[in-house]
């Protein structure tokens, strides 16, 4: 988690850009990890209750709320995306999901997208960013994903062990997101239309063996929106931080961090083949 000097940098930095940046319309993606009070110095852990104020606020935006399929055949048509919709996403499949972030959604009435790591779910491991700690709740079980698809939420990939797939030769990439794919379908009765690259490591070869797995969309962590005649294996998202303030929240949604985060990730980032 940021110091409070720190976020108030960021966030005076990210509004300079959105001062001198034109907004662009279309269809935004927000991404999140855990919902979580058990971790208030996590970055990757929004609080519930600032989950549910900022779904909230999304709610009574008038802004369209649209799961993954219908923002790829939005995405996918040759007319404008009207009404700035957004898409919710969440990375890595964590029994928080289920548990603080559902029933908020449920209240009301928003679809989301949990992208599982398939070799975890309904096992005691998780991640490496939270082994060791005090995690109450730890990854979701193939029941309790069976019951996020049944309140109706879509059911992605996350690879089979989170591997970053840019790292990966060919041959590797295919074995991981084939195998997440055939779990999912062996849990679920049906393969995944949509994947998620493990901590956006992805690059051509990624992509293109993400379509030949069978999956008609991808997500990474490129920031901005995304318009029609957008690649659907790349679409580009916006993270939700645990230290983003209600008014961080809504700077995102309209635009207001995409320089800040792509200017960060120039930085961050090595170029990969």
């Amino acid at each position: 988690m940021r110091s409070p000097l720190k976020a108030a940098l960021r966030r005076g930095v990210a509004r300079g850009f959105a001062l001198t940046t034109p907004r662009v319309a279309g269809l935004r993606i927000l991404t999140y990890h855990r919902v979580n009070p058990d971790h208030p110095r996590d970055r990757l852990t929004v609080h519930p209750a600032a989950f549910a104020e900022q779904m909230e606020l999304l709610a009574g935006s008038g802004r369209p709320v649209v799961s993954l399929t219908t923002a790829a055949r939005m995405l996918g048509g040759s007319g404008p995306v009207q009404g700035d919709p957004v898409a919710l996403t969440f990375d890595d499949g964590y029994q928080d999901n289920l548990r603080h972030a559902a029933p908020v959604l449920e209240r009301l009435g928003l679809p989301a997208a949990i992208f599982v790591v398939t070799g975890l779910a309904g096992t005691p491991g998780t991640l490496d960013r939270y082994e060791g700690c005090c995690d109450k709740d730890g990854m979701l079980s193939w029941d309790e994903v069976r019951a996020l698809r049944d309140a109706g939420h879509e059911i992605g990939g996350h690879g089979r062990e989170h591997r970053e797939l840019a790292t990966l030769p060919a041959e590797a990439v295919t074995a991981e997101v084939e195998s997440c794919s055939v779990d999912l379908e062996r849990e679920l009765g049906a393969r995944p239309a949509h994947f998620c690259y493990p901590r956006g490591s992805e690059n051509d070869v990624a992509r293109r063996l993400v379509g030949a797995a069978g999956y008609t969309s991808a997500c990474t962590v490129r920031p901005g929106t995304n318009r029609p005649g957008v690649d659907l294996l790349g679409l580009r998202r916006t993270e939700v931080s645990g230290d983003d303030s209600l008014a961080d929240f809504r700077l995102k949604l309209d635009g207001g961090f995409d320089a800040w985060h792509a200017a960060l990730q120039a930085v961050r980032t090595p170029r990969v083949p």
